[in-house]
């Protein structure tokens, strides 16, 4: 092990202590500023239901529908429920009976409005072109005609451009050579009446608004108003789902400020702290300095492991994800274990602080290496080809597995040889009893 000059170790433990600092602001403290407000990394991600909160909608399909059929409605709405921000939805039907759909939303502070009136919309109703106000003259019905709903820029205007499919085409070319006037219906209502005369083109229709958000929540309208099932609107339950282990621990008043808070995500945090706590003690009390350098690399390394499941937005953290953290951090745990026992077993056999450091590290590398290695393979396949759960579980415990080769085998020996820098290979902050002389 190389010594490290006094000047260039103060210069790394500034550099350490500023990304110490800035990164536990920005991962894990919530900051508001006048213009916008940023939640942290930690408070960003998605919660499923099993730990948090979320609301629920549930439709009567009105008819009888096939499969096919009810999974095109599901992907439509999906999709749009993504596009306003609700990502990793749940929608699910009930013997094709009923139609259940859940999302979770940010409940800090009971602002759940904006989630409910999303989850009422998706039944609408029907999305209608026709001749007259009287409902026998309806020439194109949304389910059965539309192909796709855009907002584009048409003639420097904001519009919805909603586009035909072939018998669309046909039933539109139709109303607009029978009709002068062609009236726009969204669930029974008028919204507006256009000029027959004006409409050049058949294979789609363009409807100008004001701004573009009004485009974007026409387009929206539109599309769960050409759903390929149809769904009563007047049997819609919405409510708000609750967590496991929610008993008197979890309230069910959307305006309720606690309606976030859950007995489960509390008792899943705390188990997980358990873990780390004793992993922490046991290295200290075993090993000193060791021990507090493993608790600083742990902190970065729960930052790097929270900033990469940021990235991934459709990463929903659940009670499944909780246990990919709790075997992340052991194995970070046994990693440092394998180094430290092995530095204590090369210092026995009468090695100086340094020359003990420099041999563990060369010996133990390819054990590290192997269980990083195998880990990262083995939970990176889980992440590719499981489905969701098990998908964010494989996704997770790979990124610990990375974070231990890159902890044990880079950031431990690091604060090290920054350490030793002062310390000059006194043995006392590492536990080590002084050799007896034969």
């Amino acid at each position: 092990m190389k010594p490290i000059k006094k000047k260039t170790a103060k210069l790394f433990i500034s550099i350490i202590a500023v990304m110490a600092v800035i990164g536990t602001i920005f991962t894990f403290v919530p900051m508001e500023f006048k213009s916008f407000t940023f939640n942290s990394v930690a408070g960003s991600l998605n919660q499923s239901n099993e730990i948090g909160s979320g609301i629920y909608a549930e439709y009567d399909i009105d008819g009888e529908f096939s499969q096919a059929q009810i999974n095109k409605a599901i992907t439509t709405i999906s999709d749009v429920l993504e596009d306003k921000g609700y990502s990793n939805s749940t929608i699910y039907s009930l013997e094709q009976e009923k139609l259940r759909i859940e999302i979770g939303c940010d409940v800090e502070g009971g602002k759940v409005t904006d989630a409910y009136s999303a989850l009422k919309a998706v039944g609408i109703g029907s999305f209608e072109l026709r001749s007259s106000t009287g409902e026998d003259t309806t020439y194109v019905f949304g389910g059965k005609h539309v192909k796709d709903v855009k907002v584009v820029n048409y003639n420097s205007q904001n519009s919805v451009e909603i586009i035909f499919n072939k018998s669309g085409e046909d039933a539109y070319a139709s109303l607009i050579k029978d009709a002068s006037k062609i009236y726009v219906y969204l669930g029974g209502q008028k919204l507006a009446d256009l000029d027959g005369s004006e409409m050049a083109s058949t294979k789609s229709l363009y409807l100008s608004l004001t701004d573009y958000e009004s485009a974007e929540n026409f387009a929206d309208q539109v599309r769960f108003g050409s759903l390929a099932i149809d769904l009563n609107p007047d049997t819609v339950v919405v409510g708000v789902t609750s967590s496991i282990l929610n008993n008197k621990h979890f309230t069910t008043d959307a305006e309720s400020k606690y309606l976030g808070y859950s007995i489960t995500k509390v008792m899943a945090i705390i188990a997980l702290a358990v873990v780390c706590l004793l992993g922490l003690v046991f290295m200290i009390v075993k090993y000193g300095v060791i021990g507090w350098f493993q608790l600083l690399a742990m902190l970065f390394d729960t930052i790097i492991a929270l900033l990469l499941i940021w990235a991934f937005p459709w990463v929903e953290i659940g009670l499944s994800a909780f246990l990919a953290f709790a075997i992340g951090y052991i194995l970070l745990m046994a990693s440092s274990v394998i180094f430290a026992s092995r530095f204590e077993s090369e210092y026995k056999q009468g090695k100086t602080i340094a020359a003990a450091f420099e041999s563990s590290y060369k010996k133990c590398l390819n054990t590290i290496l192997a269980i990083g290695i195998v880990f990262t393979v083995i939970f990176g396949v889980v992440a590719i080809v499981a489905s969701t759960e098990l998908k964010v579980f494989g996704l997770i415990t790979c990124i610990f597995s990375c974070l231990s080769l890159f902890s044990t085998l880079i950031m431990l020996p690091g604060f090290v040889r920054i350490f030793e820098a002062f310390n000059d290979g006194n043995t006392k902050p590492y536990r080590l009893k002084i050799k007896e002389e034969k």
